[in-house]
């Protein structure tokens, strides 16, 4: 009895909501803000930008990645008085929010079948990859959110005849937060017109237009001179089948290795336990009950699921967050599943204790995957300390200066990446960690800027972190 109260729809947003804002508060209590690597710091830099130019300051310029995530991390950053935890609360709400209509979208598909909420906690919620991107600032949740939303109401305007304007808008959402979410919005997108000119509901589409133009407004303000930016993403231009067998490939991220091919890489969402751990068995269930696959919901789960897994195939590059976009779909996908395995009898009597140790397991594998990032966090901080004594100088580095740029620091910053070098003057300062870089970069910028440095000119040590970065200074130019 207990147990039913507490999973009363009225009592379920609460307890979404409450686990990712208590992540987030413990974790600042532990000195962790969400900030880490390079695209985060870049996130808050443009959230700041916005924040200037809506209280009168200059154009906040053009953006490499849609807008959606930081125009609205700058109402919460108003809001709360820091940019940066409201790119954090934007993250963790996004978590909880998705968790939430992800449940809906599983109990309006099947409503008979038993323990929809444990499911999507468990394995939604407690996913670690899914809970990792609840807890960081990264735009990766907050896009997968506007899907799940996306398809909830998509399902219920099919299955209840109810309007289609919120799949339009909400997928336009997904769009401007992340643009290859159109690579799996864009099945629904056009089953959503078909049913439209079905129904001859031409109003919705109407309404749908003038909403989406609405949430393309700050797009359209803040990229009017890079519209297309998208277009020219590297990566992008990149894509080609070959890549589905390839685990290695040299690009402008240098040097990249990984374990298995992209063709194999893409299903880790299914398999994998920073995803889901009983993904394997659910498989071997789905394939003894191939006649669901057969259901509506299945058809249209699985065929935007598998395009979205086929387009990042061909992509030389391997990262769990942007598998992430698709994961709300995978656990309506294998719900059905889960029901299955839920009627053997001695799974069924002993379900309560089952999803107990599920749980353990999740957070120890979310303890293993947070773990770089925390430590990242961490490393980031103790580098400031140590350069901070020697601000208003001019600093050559690379893949630490945005952390150093975002946390306040003002040097005349000198990425190594970016352009080579030839002509340094005494007095000025690189920090840089060789021996972290030497196989991904090598005969790229970082390295040749930092061998061409050590040939013609002696430096001296100034600070050295015990990660391996070190501090140094120009003292003089080598004589030939």
């Amino acid at each position: 009895m207990k147990f039913r109260k507490i999973t009363k729809p009225s009592n379920l947003n609460i307890v979404f909501i409450a686990i990712p804002l208590l992540g987030i508060l413990i974790l600042r209590f532990l000195n962790f803000d969400g900030l880490y690597g390079q695209d985060s710091y870049e996130y808050l830099r443009y959230t700041k930008a916005i924040q200037s130019y809506l209280l009168g300051g200059e154009h906040p310029g053009t953006f490499f990645w849609p807008i959606l995530y930081p125009c609205i991390a700058a109402f919460f950053g108003f809001i709360f008085g820091s940019a940066t935890f409201g790119l954090q609360f934007l993250s963790s709400i996004s978590l909880s929010i998705g968790c939430i209509y992800i449940l809906k979208t599983i109990q309006l598909l099947y409503p008979k079948q038993q323990y929809p909420f444990l499911y999507v906690l468990v394995f939604g919620l407690f996913c670690p990859f899914f809970f990792k991107m609840g807890l960081i600032v990264m735009s990766d949740v907050t896009a997968a959110m506007w899907i799940a939303i996306c398809f909830y109401y998509f399902f219920k305007s099919h299955k209840q005849q109810t309007s289609l304007v919120p799949v339009f808008l909400f997928a336009t959402c997904a769009l401007i937060t992340r643009y290859a979410s159109l690579m799996i919005t864009f099945p629904v997108i056009c089953y959503a017109l078909y049913l439209a000119i079905q129904r001859k509901a031409i109003k919705q589409v109407i309404y749908a237009i003038l909403l989406s133009g609405l949430v393309f407004i700050p797009f359209l303000v803040l990229q009017w001179n890079a519209l297309f930016e998208a277009t020219s993403n590297y990566f992008l231009k990149l894509w080609s089948p070959s890549y589905f067998f390839k685990s290695s490939y040299t690009t402008q991220d240098g040097f990249q290795s990984y374990p298995f091919p992209n063709g194999l890489y893409v299903l880790y969402v299914i398999f994998h336990p920073g995803f889901i751990f009983i993904g394997v068995p659910l498989l071997f269930v789905a394939l003894k009950n191939y006649k669901k696959q057969i259901e509506f919901p299945q058809k249209i789960l699985g065929i935007c699921i598998a395009l979205y897994l086929i387009f990042l195939a061909g992509i030389p590059f391997q990262n769990p967050r942007i598998l992430g976009l698709i994961f709300s779909l995978v656990l309506v996908f294998l719900y059905p599943y889960f029901s299955i395995l839920l009627k053997i009898h001695w799974i069924k009597k002993y379900a309560l204790p089952f999803a107990g140790l599920a749980f353990a397991l999740q957070l120890l594998f979310w303890m293993r995957t947070f773990s770089p990032i925390y430590k990242r966090t961490l490393l980031e901080k103790e580098i400031v300390s140590m350069v901070a004594p020697y601000q208003g100088k001019t600093l050559y580095s690379f893949d630490v200066d945005l952390s150093l740029q975002g946390r306040g620091m003002h040097f005349n910053y000198k990425n190594l990446y970016l352009e080579r070098y030839t002509d340094f003057n005494t007095k000025d300062l690189v920090l840089f960690y060789p021996e972290k870089f030497e196989v991904q970069w090598k005969d790229k910028n970082p390295i040749k800027n930092w061998n061409y440095i050590k040939e013609h000119y002696q430096l001296k040590t100034l600070k050295e972190d015990v990660s391996g970065w070190k501090l140094y200074e120009i003292i003089t130019k080598k004589e030939n």
